[in-house]
């Protein structure tokens, strides 16, 4: 005879999801991006070590995976 599992606690988490919903810092559609690279960006040449600029997320996602951008400000040259 198998013994009953113990569940753990359900809290209230319709208000907890309506916070984390609601929060711009959980999933920002814009994000800051920092070129490590040169390379050129909707007509504009995005030159290494350069200021961060604020793109969509998908843009700052497909720019990230091609290594010529990031989300962390870069240390300077040496």
């Amino acid at each position: 005879m198998a013994r009953p599992r113990k569940v753990a606690p359900v809290a209230d988490t319709s208000s907890e999801t309506a916070k984390a919903v609601a929060s711009p810092e959980t999933n920002p559609s814009e994000v800051t991006i920092y070129p490590l690279r040169s390379y050129l960006d909707a007509g504009e040449i995005k030159r290494r070590g350069g200021p961060g600029y604020t793109v969509p997320k998908r843009h700052a996602d497909a720019l990230i995976a091609q290594r010529v951008a990031s989300t962390t400000k870069p240390d300077g040259d040496k």
